[in-house]
């Protein structure tokens, strides 16, 4: 382990010295004339930054962030006020601002916009933009900041906010460091270990400036975890309009059991030059993401839904006749990555101040393989079940028909195999000037403007290959198990050997027939290569009038955008056809603001704003790939005309800033949009359908909006006897009320939107101790649109307790501990009402410890 540390520690410094590595950081609000960024990673430099301040920010330090047991910027920025998580595998991945959802909102990393890498893989409108903040370690960051209202000289995109992380700078180091995690952890769930190791160095050397200080500085951080979680998860589909109890009639029922091999990292890096107090340079790099291996097994009964009759020996069964299994694997190799590479510098001319950057960035998804196997059950089966008594763990017995645990009894029907490449690559270019005009007191302009460059495509290929050879049985390629204690209570029999199956599909091609139109189609309906260039300038005025500060100003972007796919046509004799299609748009939109901030005393701000914003349409939104079947009248497309949906702002807020880093605050916010976008069935013409054709399509709507209060509260209790001294809370929580008309033109609450979240925290600091207990919650919220309000699919509330202490054995050195999701609240999802779960997922408690070094 040792030489694995020393190897870390020296490629990091390596490569930093070389050069690969740069930084742009926001200086405090009054950092005076010198280009000087100091203690941007303590808890009362960001407080001190909020307070101080144009607009309406929340900043997090990386101090605070260590005190949780979060390992990505996605966890720690659900500790913020406004900011709820998306899970995935039991694990923090997007987040939600003040109710909307990650593919609203604008995300940068030191000013350069964070690019998505799978676009399939968003969640609620799968609009393809909402950035994997899992992919983006903590120790890489310095502090994190979340903009509630956006200023002209920040990119436009955030109709519920921003995120900035501030990447770890090199910047006022003065003497070397170097900082060290180690940690080694279990998960609870599949009774398996995680590591987890971090480092981070750092110095300045180079003789003495023009000012003597030494002119060269660089940092370098990297971070890897390793885990190999696993889960069980029982999902369901309904069959409505049945004579019993037809809101509870399963049509089918998954049983899933999920082994994860998640392999996170996370290189980051910058070297600074500075001649001189008013001169800096700076090159960054950063490269983050994880590869993972997931096997996922399957037992599902099927044709649930034909015959359905009450259960004589149980008020709350109903029994099915006629019903199937199947047995299924997914056997998949997976990896996320981003890269971000920005060069730039700051100087001062007397008053006079220029910055400038340029950057690239390039966020990739790659699905080496995806094989699913399936083996089909003899049929025929009887089964009685029971959702009703209680509806998370539903009892099934098997009646009459072939024992559905034996393996003889299932045959191979098929295997597919799916391979993927999506890459979101962007070129960057940034220039402002701020020069004093003291037209007011403090009187400054600042202007400038930033060329983006952007290019995505996805390009997803899938197989299927039928079984023909000869009987192949499952007890033949069985593999693992029994599982007797699926869910605690289930027994699912034994697994399938993946590496058996993959090799039998490459040795024996003629024993597989290829579906070849069907492939050709899903490949078609999921391809598209798209541009998207914005061109901006903006200009802006800070001054102040007495205790009252004022920012006023306007960014103007043009978005030029080529959206290129394919369309897929059925015609009247069931001839396939491809087609490739592209449209361009061109569209320039106006984000005027004003800011005033009142400092009504030494510890309390008063904020009125006024703000705009835009989400321009996701490119599964504008998908240029269609399906057209001539014969049945019916379109699958999505829609390149779309607009941008565009938001006006209104905030107004109250702080009161309390000694080490407290804060009381209360604020309301009005969001008002235009030309959201919906998913919306019409009819109408379409080229090549006689008369009036059924299209799936995306529109722009007028009317939806964002309306809430926010509140928090900060404090270290002080002046308790004892050992009481040093107890505190962290409390939060953001309540939004939205809506927008959605498939039969009634208002609804913005799919994605969470109406409701809270943070509680009670932490203690002192005597070498800081321990906090943190727990949250969040509402539910609609997730999927279906035919109906009572098809619509919703994730459940869910309400999550974490703990974490570190204890200082000397100055250097501090042992740690972490246990994650106390309160083993699942991942649940729902149709139409709670009593039908359609998804739930239990991962148990995680526990983590380990050592922290620092010199």
């Amino acid at each position: 382990m040792t030489t694995k540390f020393s190897r870390a520690i020296l490629l990091a410094s390596v490569t930093l010295i070389g050069g690969v590595c740069p930084a742009y950081a926001d200086a405090p609000a009054d950092s005076g004339d010198a280009i000087v960024v100091t203690g941007q990673r303590l808890a009362k430099t960001a407080r001190s930054e909020q307070a101080l301040a144009p607009n309406l920010v929340n900043i997090q330090s990386a101090e605070t962030i260590a005190k949780y047991p979060d390992v990505d910027a996605a966890e720690a920025l659900s500790r913020i006020p406004g900011v709820a998580l998306s899970i995935d595998t039991g694990e923090g991945r997007f987040v939600n601002i003040r109710g909307l959802d990650g593919n609203l909102n604008g995300a940068t990393f030191g000013g350069v916009v964070l690019l998505n890498t799978q676009p399939g893989g968003t969640y609620f409108n799968a609009a393809g933009r909402a950035v994997e903040f899992d992919t983006v370690p903590i120790g890489a960051i310095d502090r994190i900041v979340v903009t509630k209202t956006g200023l002209p000289d920040r990119d436009a995109e955030g109709l519920g906010g921003s995120v900035e992380l501030t990447p770890r700078t090199a910047l006022g180091i003065d003497k070397p460091f170097a900082e060290v995690t180690l940690g080694t952890g279990y998960e609870a769930f599949r009774k398996r270990p995680l590591f987890r190791e971090e480092i981070a160095v750092g110095a300045a050397f180079g003789g003495t400036n023009a000012d003597g200080k030494k002119p060269f500085s660089f940092v370098a951080s990297q971070f890897l975890l390793n885990d190999r979680r696993g889960f069980d998860d029982i999902e369901a589909a309904y069959v409505n309009g049945q004579p019993v109890t037809p809101d509870k009639a399963f049509d089918a029922l998954e049983l899933r059991r999920y082994n994860y091999n998640r392999k996170r990292y996370g290189y980051s890096g910058e070297f600074d030059f500075t001649p001189n107090d008013d001169t800096r340079f700076f090159v960054r790099g950063s490269l983050a993401g994880y590869t993972e291996n997931v096997q996922r097994l399957r037992l599902n009964l099927v044709n649930l839904g034909g015959t359905i009759v009450a259960d004589p020996a149980n008020a709350n069964g109903l029994i099915a006749t006629g019903a199937g299994t199947e047995k299924t694997l997914r056997d998949e190799r997976e990896s996320h990555r981003n890269l971000l590479v920005q060069i730039g510098g700051e100087h001062k001319f007397g008053e006079v101040k220029l910055d400038y950057f340029a950057a690239y960035s390039l966020a990739t998804y790659r699905k080496l393989f995806d094989y699913n196997t399936t083996f089909v059950g003899a049929g025929g089966n009887t089964i009685a079940y029971d959702n009703t008594t209680n509806p998370d763990r539903p009892a099934f017995t098997v009646t009459a028909g072939p024992n559905i645990l034996t393996t003889a009894n299932y045959a191979l029907d098929g295997i597919n195999n799916a391979t993927e490449y999506d890459r979101d690559r962007e070129y960057s270019y940034a220039a402002n000037l701020t020069i004093p005009v003291p037209v007011l007191d403090d009187g400054a302009l600042k202007f400038g403007g930033k060329l983006r460059y952007r290019r995505k495509t996805a390009t997803p290929q899938n197989f299927s290959y039928s079984y023909t050879g000869p009987a192949a049985p499952l007890n033949q390629y069985a593999a693992g198990g029994p599982f007797t204690n699926f869910y605690g209570y289930l027994d699912i029999g034994q697994g399938i050997n993946g590496d058996a199956m993959r090799s039998l599909l490459a040795s024996n091609p003629a024993s597989f027939s290829q579906n070849t139109a069907r492939d050709a189609a899903r490949n078609a309906g999921g391809f598209f290569d798209d541009t998207e260039n914005v061109a901006t300038g903006y200009a802006q005025y800070t001054g102040k009038i007495g205790a009252l500060g004022i920012l006023a100003g306007l960014r103007v972007e043009n978005t030029k955008a080529v959206y290129r796919g394919t369309v897929r046509t059925v015609d009247l004799a069931g001839n396939v056809s491809f087609a490739p299609a592209s449209t361009a748009r061109s569209y320039t939109n106006v984000f005027p603001t004003l800011q005033l901030r009142y400092q009504a005393a030494p510890s309390l701000v008063a904020r009125a704003t006024y703000s705009t914003g835009i989400a321009r349409p996701g490119f599964y939104q504008t998908l240029q790939s269609s399906s057209v079947d001539v014969g049945g009248g019916s379109v699958t497309t999505g829609n390149p005309q779309l607009n941008p949906t565009y938001g006006n702002n209104f905030d107004a807020s109250l702080e009161y800033y309390l000694p080490d880093s407290g804060i009381i605050s209360v604020g309301v916010f009005d969001k008002e949009f235009r030309n959201y976008i919906v998913a919306r069935t019409v009819r109408g013409p379409y080229p090549g359908i006689t008369g009036i054709a059924t299209i799936s399509t995306f529109q722009n709507v007028s009317g939806a909006y964002a309306r809430g209060i926010e509140a928090s509260f900060v404090d270290k209790f002080r002046g308790l006897p004892g050992l009481l001294d040093g107890f505190g809370v962290d409390l939060n929580a953001t309540y939004a009320d939205t809506g927008v008309a959605l498939r039969d033109r009634s208002s609804s609450a913005l799919p994605g939107a969470i109406d409701l979240t809270a943070n509680a925290a009670l932490f203690y600091e002192a005597r070498k101790i800081k321990a906090r207990l943190a727990g949250q919650y969040q509402s539910a919220v609609l997730f999927g649109i279906g035919g109906s309000r009572a098809t619509d699919v919703f994730q459940d509330h869910r309400f999550t307790l974490d703990a974490s202490i570190d204890y200082a054995l000397t100055p250097h050195v501090s042992l740690y501990g972490n246990a994650k999701n106390l309160t083993n609240a699942p991942l649940r999802f729902y149709e139409g009402n709670r009593n039908r779960p359609i998804q739930r997922e239990y991962y148990d408690v995680t526990l983590e410890g380990g050592v922290k070094i620092k010199f």
